[in-house]
């Protein structure tokens, strides 16, 4: 199994996808009214995607409505209650993201994984940046996509989450790093 590898250098309130040197994609959130927003941007800096969360109570989901450059709605919602699985329909495929122990993601699309995300920042190549690694390039924008509405309000990269318990989480039964 080949995967590519990118990088994503989080700073305040934003994320910025690395092919190498190269700036591919960036996320930006902001809060406007009460609620969370994100803008999505190619490498020439126009919107592609706009994202807003929410939580709604009466169904004790945490829903992210994400909204593209030609007006199409698709919402990323929670799963279970843990809020450590979320899924997406998108053109009849369906898009998983979980949350795994020792701050890793993964993504699967109808059930196969296609990419890893990395935020322990272990590996000595990414000291400072998250690592993703990717089955096809095709599914970059999505992978990154869906991580960028996880990181929604979060503002420093290495701060400490609250978590009640590492048992709580996802277990990562294909690890690829």
């Amino acid at each position: 199994m080949s995967t590519k590898i990118y990088s994503i250098k989080h700073a305040n309130n934003i994320l910025d996808l690395f092919n190498a040197e190269d700036k591919l994609y960036s996320s930006k959130w902001f809060m406007e009214f009460g609620k969370f927003g994100s803008e999505f941007f190619n490498e020439q800096e126009k919107i592609i995607f706009y994202v807003s969360k929410k939580f709604k109570f009466w169904k004790w989901k945490m829903v992210f409505t994400i909204k593209n450059d030609h007006g199409v709605v698709t919402e990323l919602i929670s799963m279970n209650a843990k809020k450590t699985i979320y899924a997406i329909d998108v053109n009849d495929i369906t898009y998983e993201l979980k949350i795994h122990h020792n701050k890793k993601r993964s993504v699967f699309k109808n059930g196969d994984k296609i990419a890893e995300i990395d935020e322990s920042f272990l590996d000595t190549d990414f000291s400072d940046r998250i690592k993703l690694q990717l089955l096809e390039e095709k599914d970059l924008v999505i992978s990154f996509l869906l991580f960028s509405c996880l990181k929604i309000g979060e503002v420093e990269q290495r701060g400490k989450t609250i978590i009640t318990s590492q048992k709580q989480l996802e277990p990562n039964d294909e690890p690829w790093s």
